[in-house]
């Protein structure tokens, strides 16, 4: 039992709530979050607390209470951190962990997300063993597959409230613009896939942003992280995911944390860029900006490389990390699979493949199956497509492959009608494949973004 140590008057913290803690550790033991005591056992305001309700895993946390408020969804995150530590920073309706890193400051908050979303109705049950998984991919990256048409009904509406992990990082130096970009991470991945590496990592993209002077959040998707786990066929689908997008956006929007911000620039990669596509389509121009990554309109090229992933039934890939989990949700089956989806050989660094290997996120079977998006008709800001030239699902392994005279890349305008040529632009990095931000190529490509943005 850890001794409390609190500045200032010591808030009553019920005995059972710090026992029932400790038994709540997360799957990788480095993060947990416990409900909050109500804000009437709170006492003059904030108080800083030092590793109390947290377990033994978590070194050098730093919490502050949220002030006051009506909510009583208030949360408490513990957390491993760097030595650094900032003053605190408090936010109505939840507690968050602030951490010191390059250029700029980092606010961790577990948010509860309200939606309505208009998911599918899935005539499809949760695979028995694997055997049915591997079957169930076989039929659907056939050539003549009609398993979409099989198991698609007909709308059912999910209004639910998940929580969902986030990272508001802010800079030192803002630019003039006040910008902040919303990140989406794609599939195979979490919020790391935005930071990896950690702390002076050339592939940490969320540091570029903060030293072109760009506010940056970045979350894990629904499913993956440390946001809920929900139903991995009838809730954990596109269109709640959708939904969750626009609700951050509109977060961002809202003055989070005191921040003004006045341009919001999107990015996703992958499965993320659907979802910012899919985002303006349905809701206009409510990003200033949107950055695709990983993404060609030709989606259908991408049948072979779903078959190379090996989808696997996560808990059974990996027992340690995913054992709780339902068999909706899945996993490349090895190191090799997540090789030749995401990787280009020889532009990369054995140990990043590796660490992807290890700490990769899963995938389910509702999300896949209904991840598809339209023409953005009513979208008209600019928009930056990045997408390497060897880019395996999104290209066939070729990204310069024509039609009609225009490679992959560059036709995929085709999905942005509204936005003119003068606001579409794109940058192929070479010898890259799909997982952009983990080859060696990273850093130019970085570069290119941010020199775009601040062109905007």
């Amino acid at each position: 039992m850890y001794q409390d140590t609190v500045k200032g008057p010591r808030p009553r913290f019920p005995r059972t709530l710090v026992a029932r803690s400790q038994e709540k550790e997360n799957e990788d033991k480095r993060v947990e979050v416990v409900p909050f005591i109500g804000v009437e056992d709170l006492e003059n305001g904030p108080r800083l607390v030092d590793r109390i309700l947290c377990p033994g895993s978590a070194k050098g946390v730093v919490m502050w209470y949220a002030e006051p408020s009506e909510s009583a969804e208030e949360q408490v995150l513990c957390r491993d951190v760097r030595p650094q530590v900032l003053p605190f920073f408090t936010v109505l309706g939840s507690v968050c962990l602030t951490t010191a890193v390059s250029n700029g400051n980092c606010f961790d908050t577990v948010l509860p997300i309200s939606i309505t979303a208009n998911n599918i109705e899935l005539k499809l049950s949760a695979p028995r063993n694997q055997q049915e998984l591997t079957d169930i991919w076989t039929r659907a990256t056939s050539l003549t597959s009609n398993v979409t048409a099989e198991i698609i009904g007909g709308p059912v509406t999910n209004k639910a409230t998940y929580k969902i992990w986030t990272q508001l990082c802010v800079p030192s130096k803002p630019d003039a613009a006040k910008t902040v970009e919303f990140a989406v991470h794609g599939v195979g991945f979490d919020h790391t896939y935005w930071n990896f590496g950690g702390p002076g990592s050339k592939y940490n993209y969320v540091e570029a942003a903060l030293k072109a002077g760009h506010a940056i959040l970045i979350y894990d998707r629904l499913g993956t992280g440390q946001s809920d786990k929900p139903d991995g066929i009838s809730k954990l689908q596109f269109p709640t995911e959708l939904e969750i997008a626009s609700e951050l956006v509109k977060y961002l929007r809202a003055k989070p944390r005191g921040n003004q911000f006045n341009r919001v620039v999107g990015i996703g990669h992958s499965y993320g860029s659907v979802t910012l596509l899919s985002l303006v389509g349905k809701y206009g121009n409510v990003l200033d900006a949107a950055i695709l990554t990983g993404f060609t309109a030709g989606g259908g090229l991408g049948l072979t490389a779903f078959a190379a992933v090996g989808w696997t039934i996560a808990a059974q890939q990996n027992p340690k990390r995913f054992g709780s989990l339902p068999t909706s949700y899945m996993t490349t089956e090895g190191i090799s699979n997540s090789q030749s989806f995401f990787f280009r050989y020889g532009n990369y660094e054995t140990a990043v493949l590796q660490a992807a290997e290890a700490t990769k996120a899963t995938a389910t079977l509702g999300e896949l199956f209904t991840g598809a998006a339209n023409p953005a008709l009513n979208y008209t800001n600019p928009v930056f497509m990045v997408t390497g030239d060897k880019d395996y699902p999104f290209c066939g392994g070729n990204c310069y492959q024509k039609i009609n005279g225009t490679n992959l890349v560059d036709a995929s305008k085709v999905v942005f009608p509204a936005v003119p040529e003068s606001k579409f632009s794109t940058f192929i990095p070479a010898e890259t494949g799909h997982g952009n931000n983990l080859h060696l190529s990273a850093p130019e490509a970085y570069g290119k973004i941010q020199d775009w943005i601040a062109q905007l």
